[in-house]
């Protein structure tokens, strides 16, 4: 082999090296109650990456994680037929860069509508150690609020369909309480207690008003 071509080849493979080292991980969640479209709870679903279909047979609050490397990627949703061959029910661009940690979270608008919510875990859960409350039920903004016992006073934020309240911890050393309240009569959503703060927790309220919330959590270490 020519000198040249030896070190374009070397090139080459360095860059693929480089790619599959940057890949992140990519955790994948099913959060759309059936029901709410008028199927069944569990809604198996398939998920294509640009037109590959890498996942099959999904459940309802179930995830998957994926490696993807940085790039732009066509994520569509579809219900399970085991070949994504089934018009997408949600079809869009996801960018993941640099970063190595992101979620995918298949949910609803708050009027109803498919969507997928990407967040980019490493940017939005900085260090020390954060639990995240993620909105992603179909209803009205809800009302989410932290405390422990081991401080003087509890911490509340409202948050709209698509967006996340994060707590920073400042030592693992407690555990704490978080209260879920829904948007006009603060009816008592979720109530989830002993929450650990030696990892990052993410909780995706998902479901409807009409049809019942449920919390699926994800758990990230630092």
């Amino acid at each position: 082999m020519k000198p040249l071509q030896l070190m374009l080849s070397i090139g080459a493979s360095l860059l693929c090296i480089l790619s599959n080292a940057w890949a992140a991980n990519v955790n994948i969640v099913h959060g759309i109650d059936g029901r709410d479209l008028g199927l069944a709870r569990a809604l198996p679903v398939d998920i294509a990456v640009n037109g590959s279909c890498v996942l099959k047979g999904v459940t309802f609050k179930k995830s998957a994680l994926v490696e993807l490397a940085p790039a732009t990627y066509r994520i569509t949703v579809h219900v399970a037929d085991g070949a994504c061959s089934q018009s997408p029910v949600i079809s869009q661009n996801v960018t993941i860069d640099e970063s190595p940690s992101f979620s995918l979270v298949a949910s609803l608008t708050q009027t109803g509508t498919p969507q997928l919510s990407a967040f980019n875990n490493s940017r939005e859960l900085a260090i020390p150690p954060t639990v995240s409350v993620r909105h992603l039920a179909s209803a009205a903004p809800v009302s989410v609020k932290f405390s422990s016992p081991d401080l003087l006073k509890s911490q509340t934020k409202r948050i709209r369909n698509g967006k996340a309240t994060n707590l920073s911890i400042l030592t693992n050393r407690f555990n704490y309480t978080i209260n879920i309240f829904s948007g006009k009569n603060n009816r008592t959503i979720a109530k989830l207690t002993g929450v650990e703060t030696k990892s990052y927790s993410i909780y995706n309220i998902v479901g409807s008003a009409k049809n019942g919330f449920s919390i699926i959590r994800e758990r990230l270490t630092p």
